[in-house]
């Protein structure tokens, strides 16, 4: 029997989503075993994660940042022959390893013509190579099957496999522990599905099928939406002759909040998502729910956003955002659920010193509120109202994105058991 041990963090929410898709996983290959845990577990039930781990020949873990549980898991792992370890501390990172493909305590970088394959997915700016890479993982391992290199092709395969991870949901996870299973592991699983993809970057709403991929294209549908509304219910105040109560402010004149959403927690139907979707336009204001990897908050906000000021600094000449896109519409306020630093999110959250002033400008060229709103993920509302944010938590919400910018922090919720709840009165002091 080979194990595989899976250990997410910030994703206490999506465990029982990892645990039916282990079961899937297992059902087409019976030598095959997954244990599926979260950060939380390492400090609750340490003896059952450290036994699972030392019989295990694929440790996989994602977005753990917390220094003791990191120290923790490099003493347990490190025998491990197979380590996947993404978008977490880089003491954690280190123990990469995939065949020949080895990350190190002193990375040697990619191969050359890795390398060149990859400058060709980004716009050569410092701040979007971490974007750019994500853009690499859809064709990346194409272009990589023609160089013949035994290294190569591990890293390769390691794209692969992370490009399942990072599509999210229970078919792609199924599908990356069967790649690990068959190229690693010698058991025969059969035909394995490609990754079933999203966008890297998008907007979606609770009353459309599907995503949109550009902001233009999403307000104009959300006007016309809103537009029918307003008319309908402006013709049924006339009707019922009720007419004596103001009328339905015009879509058009409402303001429009920027709001940046977790990829991972759209494609697993969060429910708190459509839920603040709703409690934004309660309110009298349009959102603009665009979510990301993590990585790409900074081009959403530098690309896909303007402002009025932007807009008059751009008429007198002044063009601070010259990548800023014709699909881009202006927004009254930043509202991030996710935290972390502007410039590359949870992976980018080892080197936030580094991307702070370019965080800045980006910033500095909406000359709006940038403010930070999300529920926490690393901690249940019954210790956050007793004890207040823990040390983590509060690094991620408020320490580095203060750095950047951000104005004010507003927790709006936080974890039930598994589940996320947002706290009503906490979102309505942030919408209202």
């Amino acid at each position: 029997m080979k194990r595989i041990v899976l250990i997410a963090g910030f994703e206490s929410f999506n465990a029982q989503l990892y645990r039916k898709a282990a079961q899937l996983a297992t059902s087409r290959c019976r030598d095959l075993e997954i244990k599926v845990f979260s950060d939380r577990d390492i400090t609750t039930s340490p003896e059952m994660v450290a036994v699972a781990l030392k019989d295990a020949q694929v440790f996989f873990a994602s977005l753990i940042f917390d220094y003791d549980q990191v120290m923790w898991l490099r003493e347990r792992a490190q025998h491990i022959p197979i380590r996947l370890v993404f978008e977490s501390a880089l003491e954690l990172m280190s123990l990469t390893q995939l065949g020949k493909f080895v990350i190190g305590d002193k990375p040697k970088g990619m191969p050359k013509p890795v390398k060149f394959i990859l400058s060709k997915f980004s716009s050569g700016r410092e701040e979007d190579k971490l974007a750019g890479y994500i853009s690499f993982l859809k064709t990346g391992p194409k272009l990589l099957k023609f160089i013949p290199a035994k290294k190569v092709q591990d890293l390769r395969n390691w794209l692969i496999i992370y490009g399942y991870w990072n599509a999210g949901g229970s078919e792609n996870f199924a599908a990356m522990c069967w790649t690990i299973a068959e190229k690693y592991l010698g058991l025969k699983v059969g035909e394995i599905p490609p990754a079933i993809e999203t966008p890297n970057m998008g907007l979606l709403h609770p009353d459309y099928q599907g995503y949109f991929t550009s902001p233009r294209e999403y307000l104009d549908w959300y006007q016309q939406k809103d537009i029918g509304k307003s008319l309908a219910n402006q013709e049924k105040q006339i009707t019922s002759q009720q007419n004596t109560h103001s009328l339905s402010e015009s879509p058009i004149n409402k303001p429009v909040i920027g709001i940046l959403l977790y990829r991972k927690h759209v494609i697993t139907k969060q429910p708190y998502i459509p839920q603040m979707i709703r409690y934004f336009e309660s309110e009298g204001l349009i959102p603009l729910p665009i979510f990301i990897n993590g990585v790409e908050g900074h081009v959403a906000v530098r690309d896909w956003m303007t402002t009025a000021y932007e807009t008059q600094q751009r008429k007198q000449g002044k063009k601070e955002t010259l990548s800023l896109s014709q699909e881009a519409v202006e927004v009254d306020t930043i509202v991030s659920t996710i935290g972390f630093p502007l410039v590359g999110g949870p992976a980018g959250s080892m080197e936030a010193g580094r991307q702070v002033e370019i965080a800045k400008g980006i910033l500095a060229a909406k000359n709006i509120p940038y403010i930070i709103a999300a529920p926490l993920l690393i901690q249940d509302i019954y210790s956050w109202t007793r004890q207040g944010i823990g040390g983590l938590q509060s690094v991620v919400l408020y320490a580095l994105p203060e750095l950047d910018g951000a104005i004010d922090t507003v927790p709006i919720g936080g974890l039930v058991g598994e589940d996320i709840y947002l706290i009503p009165e906490r979102v309505k002091r942030l919408t209202g």
